[in-house]
Protein backbone atom coordinates (compact mmCIF):
# COMPACT_ATOMS: atom_id res chain seq x y z
CA UNK A 1 0.00 0.00 0.00
CA UNK A 2 1.10 3.96 -0.88
CA UNK A 3 1.13 6.07 2.17
CA UNK A 4 0.06 9.34 1.09
CA UNK A 5 2.06 12.34 2.77
CA UNK A 6 -0.48 15.57 3.86
CA UNK A 7 2.89 17.91 3.50
CA UNK A 8 2.69 17.86 -0.34
CA UNK A 9 -0.12 20.48 0.08
CA UNK A 10 2.17 22.30 2.92
CA UNK A 11 4.92 23.37 0.72
CA UNK A 12 2.30 24.31 -1.60
CA UNK A 13 1.14 27.00 -0.25
CA UNK A 14 3.95 29.70 -0.10
CA UNK A 15 4.16 29.16 -3.90
CA UNK A 16 0.24 29.83 -4.01
CA UNK A 17 0.88 32.97 -1.93
CA UNK A 18 3.47 34.11 -3.66
CA UNK A 19 1.56 34.14 -6.62
CA UNK A 20 -1.48 35.28 -5.19
CA UNK A 21 0.23 38.27 -3.85
CA UNK A 22 1.67 39.02 -6.92
CA UNK A 23 -1.56 38.97 -8.96
CA UNK A 24 -3.21 41.62 -6.12
CA UNK A 25 0.16 44.25 -5.89
CA UNK A 26 -0.50 43.89 -10.40
CA UNK A 27 -3.97 44.85 -9.70
CA UNK A 28 -3.61 47.33 -6.87
CA UNK A 29 -1.10 49.42 -8.85
CA UNK A 30 -2.73 48.65 -12.40
CA UNK A 31 -6.68 48.90 -11.99
CA UNK A 32 -8.50 47.35 -15.06
CA UNK A 33 -11.52 49.58 -14.19
CA UNK A 34 -9.95 52.98 -14.05
CA UNK A 35 -7.44 52.51 -17.34
CA UNK A 36 -10.47 51.19 -19.39
CA UNK A 37 -12.00 54.43 -17.94
CA UNK A 38 -9.73 56.47 -19.00
CA UNK A 39 -9.65 54.51 -22.63
CA UNK A 40 -12.98 55.03 -22.98
CA UNK A 41 -12.80 58.59 -21.89
CA UNK A 42 -10.17 59.37 -24.56
CA UNK A 43 -11.40 57.69 -27.67
CA UNK A 44 -15.14 57.70 -26.57
CA UNK A 45 -15.49 61.56 -25.90
CA UNK A 46 -13.30 61.65 -29.79
CA UNK A 47 -16.11 59.32 -31.09
CA UNK A 48 -19.16 61.41 -29.60
CA UNK A 49 -17.63 65.03 -30.58
CA UNK A 50 -16.91 63.53 -34.21
CA UNK A 51 -20.31 62.07 -35.18
CA UNK A 52 -21.82 65.06 -33.21
CA UNK A 53 -19.82 67.42 -35.82
CA UNK A 54 -21.22 65.01 -38.61
CA UNK A 55 -24.66 67.14 -37.87
CA UNK A 56 -23.52 70.31 -36.81
CA UNK A 57 -21.38 71.22 -39.53
CA UNK A 58 -24.08 71.51 -41.99
CA UNK A 59 -26.74 73.19 -39.57
CA UNK A 60 -27.74 70.20 -37.53
CA UNK A 61 -31.08 69.11 -37.70
CA UNK A 62 -32.74 72.30 -37.53
CA UNK A 63 -30.99 73.10 -40.56
CA UNK A 64 -32.57 70.60 -42.05
CA UNK A 65 -35.92 71.65 -41.21
CA UNK A 66 -35.33 75.33 -42.26
CA UNK A 67 -34.63 73.20 -45.86
CA UNK A 68 -37.60 71.23 -45.88
CA UNK A 69 -40.60 73.02 -47.19
CA UNK A 70 -43.64 73.09 -44.74
CA UNK A 71 -41.44 73.10 -41.50
CA UNK A 72 -39.87 76.01 -41.18
CA UNK A 73 -42.10 77.58 -38.88
CA UNK A 74 -41.53 74.62 -36.57
CA UNK A 75 -37.30 74.79 -36.78
CA UNK A 76 -37.12 75.63 -33.17
CA UNK A 77 -38.04 71.51 -32.46
CA UNK A 78 -34.78 71.35 -34.54
CA UNK A 79 -32.96 73.55 -32.40
CA UNK A 80 -33.95 72.28 -29.62
CA UNK A 81 -32.83 68.56 -30.13
CA UNK A 82 -29.37 70.18 -31.58
CA UNK A 83 -29.04 71.28 -28.06
CA UNK A 84 -29.87 68.38 -26.41
CA UNK A 85 -27.61 66.28 -28.50
CA UNK A 86 -25.13 68.21 -27.92
CA UNK A 87 -25.90 68.49 -23.87
CA UNK A 88 -25.41 64.88 -23.75
CA UNK A 89 -22.21 64.91 -25.26
CA UNK A 90 -20.65 67.70 -22.84
CA UNK A 91 -21.91 65.92 -19.92
CA UNK A 92 -19.58 62.73 -21.41
CA UNK A 93 -17.10 65.42 -21.80
CA UNK A 94 -17.76 66.83 -17.97
CA UNK A 95 -17.75 63.58 -16.29
CA UNK A 96 -14.24 62.65 -17.95
CA UNK A 97 -12.74 66.33 -16.81
CA UNK A 98 -14.69 65.66 -13.33
CA UNK A 99 -12.64 62.31 -12.62
CA UNK A 100 -15.85 60.56 -12.70
CA UNK A 101 -15.92 56.79 -14.34
CA UNK A 102 -18.54 57.25 -17.30
CA UNK A 103 -20.40 54.09 -18.30
CA UNK A 104 -20.27 51.91 -21.57
CA UNK A 105 -23.72 51.66 -21.18
CA UNK A 106 -23.90 55.83 -21.34
CA UNK A 107 -21.26 56.20 -24.20
CA UNK A 108 -23.56 53.66 -25.98
CA UNK A 109 -26.99 55.70 -25.28
CA UNK A 110 -25.24 59.17 -26.18
CA UNK A 111 -23.74 57.80 -29.52
CA UNK A 112 -27.50 55.79 -30.53
CA UNK A 113 -29.29 59.13 -29.84
CA UNK A 114 -26.10 60.70 -32.13
CA UNK A 115 -26.81 58.19 -34.52
CA UNK A 116 -30.64 58.76 -34.81
CA UNK A 117 -29.82 62.37 -35.43
CA UNK A 118 -27.53 61.35 -38.10
CA UNK A 119 -30.35 59.28 -39.89
CA UNK A 120 -32.78 62.29 -39.79
CA UNK A 121 -29.90 64.70 -40.76
CA UNK A 122 -29.58 62.03 -43.90
CA UNK A 123 -33.00 61.99 -45.01
CA UNK A 124 -33.58 63.88 -48.65
CA UNK A 125 -35.92 66.84 -47.62
CA UNK A 126 -36.85 66.24 -51.54
CA UNK A 127 -37.56 63.14 -51.53
CA UNK A 128 -39.30 62.71 -47.60
CA UNK A 129 -42.32 64.22 -46.76
CA UNK A 130 -41.82 66.81 -44.17
CA UNK A 131 -44.43 64.53 -41.04
CA UNK A 132 -42.09 61.85 -41.74
CA UNK A 133 -39.17 64.01 -40.75
CA UNK A 134 -41.21 65.74 -38.28
CA UNK A 135 -41.71 62.79 -36.46
CA UNK A 136 -38.12 61.50 -36.96
CA UNK A 137 -36.92 64.61 -34.87
CA UNK A 138 -39.73 64.68 -32.77
CA UNK A 139 -38.34 61.17 -31.71
CA UNK A 140 -34.82 62.71 -31.64
CA UNK A 141 -36.09 64.84 -29.34
CA UNK A 142 -37.65 62.99 -26.62
CA UNK A 143 -35.12 60.40 -26.55
CA UNK A 144 -32.74 63.14 -25.90
CA UNK A 145 -34.80 64.57 -22.96
CA UNK A 146 -35.12 61.21 -21.64
CA UNK A 147 -31.50 60.89 -21.87
CA UNK A 148 -31.02 64.23 -20.16
CA UNK A 149 -33.44 63.16 -17.43
CA UNK A 150 -31.82 59.58 -16.63
CA UNK A 151 -28.45 61.57 -16.73
CA UNK A 152 -29.63 63.84 -14.08
CA UNK A 153 -30.68 67.13 -16.20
Amino acid sequence: MIERHSNIRIDRIPENFLTLSFVLAFFAFFNPVTLFAAELCKEGKKDLIGSYDVINAKGGLWGIMEKTAGLQDKSVLGLQADGKMRRTVSIFEEMCEDGKTPTVAMYDEILALIGDGRLVFNMNPDRTPPKKILAKINEVNDKAAALLKKLGE
